[in-house]
């Protein structure tokens, strides 16, 4: 073994001959997330050097000047033969030597690559230690997170970068390996002065004051950790510190450090700290590093072991914002213990530390807090998810431009609190807990979350990976229709299923559901245990105590599907708004208090409409409401149509954008209704369309005067012909060859005119062509591989929809 051994230097000394780089600014995040600057990343060349520990000595004397300055002793490991350079990463600060063993390194700094001759080739089994001595004004990021700060009275560092690719932002105050795959030991030896003292990952080794206000403060953490997630935080802190029992037997101490005005509102913000910290065990298992540490600095939450850079601006002494708390601590076993391979799969960190912090609340606060999130998380995740990350993504394929954006938080939670309704709350705890002591200290990819929970559990998840991480979007089941026939003293529930989707690629398959019946008294009866159900149409048999006049799906709220509900008990008079259905209603008479169930289904509505050729319906959403309205009730209705392309619109844009050549104007906006899947969609009588400034916009509120037990659906007239005409009946469609992949012939029972439609599996039309006889021939060549439905919309006689499969 070939083992090199380089002394360290003088730090102080070493300070006048630092050179100051400038920082370079990127792009303005608010600008647009595009305007990053790509940098190289070293990620592949872990594969080939194994960087064992960086003790950093790092000079902070100077911050107020915005100057850092450090010499970092790296050691490190070849995994292969013929290793001659090291290559590391390093922002904008000047480098001033490197050295191994006094002799000086000849090496190349070029933006942020640093690349070093080591002289002679090395390989496995060789140990190496060089001292790289640097300096300058250290860089933050664009987006206002990320970086070294030197300003203020509070010098500290944020290890992540929002805007800068890589992400991983150690290179801005270190030379490492920036990337999220290497993980190394680390020490601190921070120099400070004028009564600052230094707070940084691990334990305290010792602090000298070697003289006048000078202090040296030596850290040092033994569990090994990527560069993003080392930290240093200097001011004139206090601390509070405090020791919370563990589930080992023993204590781990708790720091909270701020300036001296804030330990009191620190302290009493943190009030559930320890709440949280028995909630993760409980459920993660044992915690595993040396110390819990939170210190205020201005601009935070960031999830260093040990010395999470928390906020100060939402320490109040309140506990409002206590859910942040709660999600930077389970970094300790979510992205710190173990930590995404790639930025791609960031939902690995942040998906599992959000859902944690809803599960904090649920241990603090009770079930129905914890559901309240979780709704309330679902309904804007369902909406808004795709408008703001700027696409419909997997959660194991986010761009990088969106890394830190609402997949990889958000819906990431919501899909996790999907995962622990498939897998039981014991076997959901039991499997992350196992997964966690499996991959300690490691990187880790979906495939090993996937196969790893699926061992342990017994479960297998590949159809929940494949369907709800692997593929971006969302799924609806919606209850076509429903039979009952006594069986005994019960009664035998046939249910057929619809599934449709929502921004994504496939149909999902073996979703377990649960089905709520409700009888004619109002009483409610749910499957004991979830059935499953998939692809695009499913029949489903359950014995009931009762025959229902009603089948719901999903009530428990235990699936994140594209669907969003509120439930409630009218009575009284005056309005309701409720969110989640995107319903207002205003009471006027309701004789009796009168259950009722609001369902807003994101996805199209089915197309067969009373006068289908002459009406556009709604390929975005659609609503069902499950009550039994006694007689007497008055209730009026008023539904937003919103497709402005904005955020907090879009809810209509796929309706408002026109068919058969026909330009939309909100003066022939129509609300359908249905009694049931079985019934063509009819236009409500008496509604009132309100313009809300442009006729063309889409922006408007539709009044009815009478709220009716049914589905619902917008829509708007394309043309006057046909209106008023009776339906003669459904056409009978055939297609063949199905599957196919360059063109289908279909076959209608009559040559009626009308319009063939071929949607995919999100309702999106396709495909649309013009039909004047009984066979017509429609090219699908460049479609996608996957499921789609063929429907044809005459004046007199629709016909479909039918599956047809495209290879």
């Amino acid at each position: 073994m070939n083992h090199l051994t380089f002394p360290l230097l003088a730090f102080l000394g070493l300070l006048n001959t630092l050179a100051v780089a400038q920082t370079t600014c990127q792009e303005a995040r608010s600008t647009g997330r595009h305007g990053h600057e790509l940098r190289s990343s070293t990620a592949s060349i872990s594969d080939s050097i194994d960087l064992l520990h960086h003790r950093i000595e790092l000079d902070l004397t100077r911050v107020d000047q915005g100057e850092i300055g450090g010499i970092c002793s790296l050691r490190f490991a070849p995994r292969v033969n013929g290793v001659n350079t090291l290559p590391l990463d390093l922002l904008d600060l000047t480098v001033d030597s490197v050295k191994a063993g006094g002799v000086p390194l000849s090496y190349s700094h070029l933006n942020d690559r640093l690349i070093i001759d080591l002289g002679q080739p090395f390989g496995p089994g060789d140990t190496l230690v060089v001292l790289i001595a640097y300096g300058g004004d250290p860089a933050t990021d664009a987006s206002g997170f990320g970086g070294f700060y030197t300003g203020g009275n509070i010098a500290y560092n944020l290890g992540v970068a929002f805007t800068a690719q890589p992400h991983s932002f150690g290179r801005a105050w270190f030379p490492c390996f920036d990337n999220f795959v290497e993980r190394s030991t680390y020490e601190f030896i921070v120099t400070t002065k004028g009564g600052r003292t230094a707070w940084c990952n691990g334990d305290l080794v010792a602090q000298t004051f070697p003289g006048g206000d000078t202090v040296v403060t030596h850290w040092a953490i033994d569990q090994t950790m990527p560069s993003y997630l080392a930290s240093v935080a200097s001011a004139n802190y206090v601390v509070a510190r405090d020791t919370f029992p563990t589930l080992a037997g023993g204590t781990v101490p708790v720091d909270l450090i701020a300036l001296p005005g804030d330990t009191s509102d620190l302290k009493s913000s943190f009030v559930h700290l320890p709440d949280a910290f028995a909630c993760f065990e409980q459920r993660l298992g044992h915690h595993r590093w040396d110390r819990i540490g939170y210190v205020l600095t201005p601009v935070g939450a960031m999830e260093h072991p040990t010395n999470i850079a928390y906020p100060s601006s939402i320490v109040d002494g309140g506990t409002t914002y206590e859910t942040t708390m709660a999600h930077e601590l389970a970094h300790h076993w979510f992205g710190d213990l173990v930590t995404c391979e790639r930025a791609e799969e960031m939902y690995i960190n942040e998906g599992f530390a959000e859902y944690l912090s809803y599960v904090f609340v649920e241990h603090v606060y009770g079930r129905e807090a914890y559901m309240d999130l979780v709704r309330d998380n679902h309904r804007d995740m369902v909406h808004r998810a795709h408008l703001r990350d700027e696409g419909w993504w997997a959660l194991a394929e986010v761009p990088q431009d969106w890394t830190y954006g609402d997949h990889s938080y958000n819906k990431g939670a919501d899909v996790l609190h999907t995962l622990r309704s498939y897998l039981g709350d014991s076997l959901f705890h039991a499997g992350l807990t196992d997964f966690l002591v499996a991959f300690a200290f490691q990187p880790v990819g979906t495939a090993d979350l996937r196969d790893h929970l699926s061992q342990v559990t017994g479960v297998d998840l590949t159809e929940f990976f494949d369907d709800w991480i692997l593929q971006p979007g969302w799924a609806a089941f919606e209850v076509d229709s429903f039979s009952t026939a006594p069986q005994g003293g019960e009664h035998l529930v046939t249910v057929h299923v619809e599934q449709k989707l929502r921004g994504a690629d496939h149909p999902y398959s073996g979703v377990p559901i649960t089905f709520t019946c409700t009888a004619d008294d109002g009483s409610s009866w749910t499957t004991p245990d979830s059935l499953f159900v998939g692809g695009t149409l499913t029949s489903v048999s359950f014995t009931a105590p009762f025959p229902p006049v009603f089948v719901a799906l999903n009530t428990d709220e235990r699936l994140a599907l594209a669907i969003t509900a509120d439930t409630d008990t009218l009575s009284g008079t005056g309005l309701r708004t409720y969110g989640n259905a995107n319903l207002r209603l205003t009471l006027n008479n309701v004789p009796a208090p009168t259950p009722i169930r609001l369902e807003q289904y994101w996805v199209a509505a089915d197309p067969w409409a009373a006068d289908a050729w002459a009406w556009v319906v709604s390929p975005d959403r659609w609503w069902r409401v499950q009550a039994d309205l006694p007689p007497g009730t008055d209730i009026e209705g008023r539904v937003l149509v919103d497709a402005r392309p904005t955020v907090t619109g879009s809810l209509d844009l796929g309706l408002v954008q026109g068919g058969g050549g026909v330009v939309f104007h909100e003066d022939s906006l129509v609300l359908l209704h249905r009694s049931d899947a079985s019934q063509p969609w009819s236009a409500v009588p008496g509604t009132s369309v309100l313009t809300i400034g442009s006729p063309t916009d889409g922006y408007a509120f539709i009044e009815f005067p009478e709220l009716m037990a049914g589905d619902y659906t917008l829509g708007w007239r394309r043309s006057a012909v046909g209106m008023g005409s009776p339906v003669t009946g459904p056409e009978t469609l055939m297609v063949h060859p199905n599957p196919a992949d360059e063109m289908i012939i279909i076959k209608r029972g009559t040559d009626t005119a009308g319009q063939l439609l071929l949607r995919d599996m999100s309702g999106r039309i396709v495909r649309s062509m013009p039909s004047t006889s009984t066979r017509t021939v429609m090219d699908v060549q460049g479609l996608a591989a996957g499921q789609y439905s063929l429907e044809f919309l005459g004046s007199r006689s629709p016909g479909g929809p039918v599956s047809v499969v495209i290879e």
